[in-house]
């Protein structure tokens, strides 16, 4: 289970941020990317506002680890134009922290990379995750390495955060504890990019779907 926000433990829930008032904080402008020399999709035009959640759906090799990993900044797009006003992260499931460290020195050696070592405290709280601090990553189970690299990538303060995967390990009572955790993420204003296959539980908070599938990203 991803958990709660800690009661009583961790920030109040920041003033939400109208979408339709804030800027963009992701713009891909006719943007492809091509692998053998083959485009994995056709090109490609998007913005995201702060605060907003929009959902990556489709099929295993239609290309959606590939789109995130250019929102975050990671490839290059082969054509087109991407411009992003602050931070992006790309977190991979629960992975991303090294299995020997503790909770709360996974989620600090991240922070501090980011000149944000104030903001550890207020993300493991904010991921419910104060009793596990000391407890070493490769000892949580699936859904706990879950919310520790959400801790790690949230401590960073990231304006645009690219999700791939992250509801893979949990059950439902999981997902829905996940739907509440990504509320608060947004509130602070981030914008969040995230690929599931198990869209249903995020669908009704989501502020849009990209379907990616037979060469195309589909905005709905």
């Amino acid at each position: 289970m991803v958990g709660q926000p800690a009661v009583g433990s961790g920030p109040a829930s920041p003033p939400a941020v109208d979408p339709a008032a804030a800027a963009p904080v992701l713009t891909l402008t006719g943007v492809s990317r091509a692998h053998g020399g083959r485009p994995v999709w056709a090109p490609v035009d998007l913005s995201l506002a702060a605060g907003t959640l929009t959902l990556v759906t489709g099929p295993n090799g239609a290309g959606k680890t590939t789109l995130l990993r250019l929102a975050a900044g990671l490839l290059r797009p082969s054509t087109g134009f991407r411009a992003c006003a602050g931070r992006a992260l790309y977190v991979r499931g629960g992975g991303g922290l090294r299995t020997a460290q503790t909770v709360a020195d996974a989620v600090s050696v991240t922070a501090a990379l980011a000149g944000r070592g104030a903001a550890v405290l207020p993300a493991v709280d904010l991921l419910g995750l104060r009793g596990l601090a000391d407890r070493r990553v490769g000892t949580l189970s699936a859904g706990e390495r879950v919310r520790a690299a959400l801790a790690a990538a949230i401590a960073c303060g990231p304006a645009l955060l690219c999700l791939d995967e992250p509801t893979a390990a949990l059950d439902r009572q999981g997902l829905l504890d996940l739907a509440v955790v990504l509320g608060v993420v947004r509130g602070s204003g981030t914008a969040v990019l995230l690929a599931t296959h198990q869209p249903d539980v995020l669908r009704p908070s989501a502020d849009a779907q990209l379907a990616v599938a037979d060469g195309r990203v589909a905005l709905s």
